[in-house]
């Protein structure tokens, strides 16, 4: 069962960022699944950043690693967003 959910959702994620890239999907329909995908990457992030924030008041180590990681990944999205949707295109 876990197979199968591991699966779908990896065809539904896939799915949505090809689409999302892809000139031959009409540009609002473009916007909202990148939309769709900054906000499921901002939940993410704000969830592993609120576990780290309560991580701190428990084990001081494993907090501070949990933030390093949350902001590691938080650099890296934006990174990854920037390159892929808001790369000039060359003449």
């Amino acid at each position: 069962m876990e197979f199968l959910f591991e699966l779908l959702f990896e065809l539904a994620a896939e799915g949505t960022v090809e689409l999302s890239k892809s000139v031959r999907v009409p540009r609002p329909v473009r916007f909202l699944l990148i939309g769709i995908i900054v906000l499921f990457s901002v939940a993410v992030i704000g969830v592993m950043l609120l576990a780290s924030i309560m991580a701190l008041k428990e084990n001081v180590f494993f907090g501070i690693v949990l933030l390093a990681i949350t902001l590691f990944m938080l650099v890296m999205g934006v990174i990854r967003f920037r390159e892929t949707y808001l790369k000039k295109k060359a003449r």
